[in-house]
C-alpha cells in the first residue's frame, strides 16, 4: 500500500510492503529530499500499531494525505 502526503507543496511517500521471502513487513517513508526511512516489523499487529504511530506523527508535523 502506498500513501502520499503533502505539506506546503512538499510531497512525502509512505509505503507498506511485505517481503515474501521472510514474511516481514516493511514501512518505507520517502522524504521530499529523497531520503528513505525504513523499518521492518514481523507481526501484522505490530505493523498496525507502528503505522498508527507514524501516521499520527506525520499529521502532527503538518502532513496531510494527498
Amino acid at each position: 500500500m502506498i500513501w502520499f502526503f503533502d505539506r506546503n507543496g512538499e510531497k512525502l511517500r509512505y509505503e507498506v510492503s511485505r517481503d515474501r521471502a521472510d514474511g516481514h513487513y516493511r514501512v518505507v517513508i520517502t522524504q521530499p529530499d529523497g531520503t528513505e526511512l525504513v523499518e521492518e516489523v514481523e507481526e501484522p499487529t505490530a505493523l498496525i500499531e507502528r503505522s498508527v504511530q507514524l501516521m499520527n506523527s506525520l499529521r502532527g508535523e503538518g502532513w496531510k494525505v494527498a
